[in-house]
């Protein structure tokens, strides 16, 4: 991985926002702090301010492991577009793939509740409607509190796909879309010509293994596993990044001179 602000990462940075692509953002350890009770969570004021700024000059989506009306509360302005429950939601077939993936979550919610295994244990259970998130930061003992998730988790049926995060288990119904499918089908809708996605877990490696041309991916703290191209040291310099990519990107007034001009 090579670090977005040395001379190579901010070349390739250059390259890729030469080409006014659309500008994808995980919200949870990306935007947004990971704080212990998710519902907490905030974006700073300075990210608010700035990605309204990129969505001024930029087509600016946000794709999130989070529900569509859980993200849209904690935004103070409207991206182009919103993806939430990986992928579930925001996309225009998303509906015709919902109920199905709504039924089953149901019925692993109420295992799941069920599950003695997960009792004292600090496990917070979050039904997003399509997918499910099993949250052990709070946890006063992590490594139990996981083991009672995998094996709460082996009594589901039908048996799930696990994407783990950062003190998090998300669970999705076999055939949901993930972040990665979720990027490739918005990139169909809007003929994009690049993408620039920043994230942080193992949910944006979805992202990051697809490899694909024209779409720069970084990555919120390095890990030597990553698929990602670029990274930023930690959450704190996402702000940095958007900041930079908002000096790179004209905006729409000077892009119209400069179409004059020529």
């Amino acid at each position: 991985m090579i670090y977005a602000f040395s001379p190579e990462g901010v070349s390739r940075l250059s390259a890729a926002l030469a080409a006014n692509p659309l500008l994808a953002f995980d919200i949870d350890g990306t935007l947004a702090p990971i704080v212990e009770r998710p519902d907490k969570a905030r974006l700073p004021d300075e990210v608010q301010r700035c990605l309204a700024e990129l969505a001024a000059r930029a087509q600016v989506a946000i794709i999130t492991g989070r529900s569509v009306a859980d993200a849209q509360r904690m935004l103070s302005f409207q991206p182009h577009y919103l993806i939430g429950n990986h992928g579930a939601e925001g996309l225009p077939d998303s509906r015709a793939r919902s109920d199905e993936l709504g039924r089953i979550v149901r019925r692993w919610h109420g295992v799941l509740d069920a599950c003695k295994l997960l009792a004292g244990t600090g496990v917070a259970v979050e039904d997003k409607r399509y997918s499910i998130s099993l949250h052990y930061r709070r946890a006063t003992n992590p490594a139990a509190a996981h083991r009672a998730i995998r094996d709460c988790v082996n009594t589901l049926d039908p048996q799930p796909r696990v994407i783990r995060g950062k003190a998090v288990v998300n669970l999705l119904p076999v055939g949901a879309f993930d972040k990665g499918d979720a990027l490739r089908a918005l990139i169909g809708e809007t003929r994009c010509n690049g993408v620039v996605y920043v994230g942080d877990d193992d949910t944006d490696e979805t992202v990051f293994e697809l490899n694909l041309p024209n779409v720069l991916t970084l990555r919120v703290e390095p890990a030597a596993d990553s698929a990602a191209e670029l990274f930023v040291r930690d959450q704190r310099e996402v702000l940095k990044l958007m900041q930079h990519i908002a000096r790179e990107i004209p905006s729409r007034e000077s892009r119209r001179d400069e179409v004059r001009v020529r």
